[in-house]
């Protein structure tokens, strides 16, 4: 499916400017923010919606930039986005939107006529036979992706070796005030005194039975 040179699938994945008209303005919208998801890593999408927002975010070098309605802008800004398509060559990717179709906007002198000569390789129209179906099922297959990609991240942080859990602090605080004892102290603990008093009396009996064992002989 082609579109005055260039695919649809192609602009919503390359870096060239184009004009998108047809659908209302929340379908264009997607369809930039889809865009800009080919470029993630250069930031969000940024909308443009007065002629003094412009300057800044044209003078990038990345991102993509989306104008939502170019005619409310007027023709000194359309002038000023095409100076940036003819002397920059890293610019972001500019998306210029239409509320009408170009060929109507340059009838009553709302579109510059060298600006839509410009882009006239690069245009999309949402209203295309057959386009509205191959959005949705491309957009039902990037969610798919998604949620796949999203899953395989909570699987593998699911399979991460728990850590020990650290004792209580008033354990910790008991722990470290006790002295470690050693082994000897450890084992001779003081006997029971029924036990000693036992072991006394044994003793006393060998000593009477040596004494009279003396006495005999």
């Amino acid at each position: 499916m082609e579109y005055g040179g260039y695919s649809e699938e192609d602009l919503v994945s390359n870096r060239a400017a184009l004009l998108l008209y047809g659908g209302n303005e929340a379908d264009r919208r997607a369809w930039a923010h889809e865009a800009a998801g080919h470029f993630a890593g250069e930031g969000p999408l940024v909308e443009i919606r007065s002629p003094q927002e412009l300057s800044s975010s044209l003078g990038k070098s990345r991102g993509v930039v989306f104008i939502p309605d170019a005619l409310a802008l007027g023709l000194e800004a359309q002038s000023q986005i095409l100076r940036c398509l003819q002397e920059r060559e890293e610019r972001p990717k500019i998306i210029i939107a239409l509320p009408r179709l170009p060929d109507e906007a340059l009838q009553q002198g709302l579109l510059r006529d060298d600006l839509s000569y410009r882009l006239r390789l690069a245009r999309v129209n949402l209203d295309a036979e057959g386009l509205a179906e191959v959005l949705q099922e491309r957009r039902r297959k990037l969610e798919e992706k998604l949620a796949t990609a999203k899953e395989l991240v909570q699987t593998r942080l699911g399979k991460k070796p728990k850590t020990a859990k650290a004792a209580p602090a008033s354990r910790r605080k008991g722990a470290a005030s006790r002295k470690p004892q050693s082994s000897r102290s450890r084992h001779a603990r003081p006997a029971p005194k029924s036990l000693a008093r036992g072991a006394r009396r044994v003793v006393k009996k060998v000593r009477s039975v040596k004494k009279s064992g003396k006495k005999r002989r």
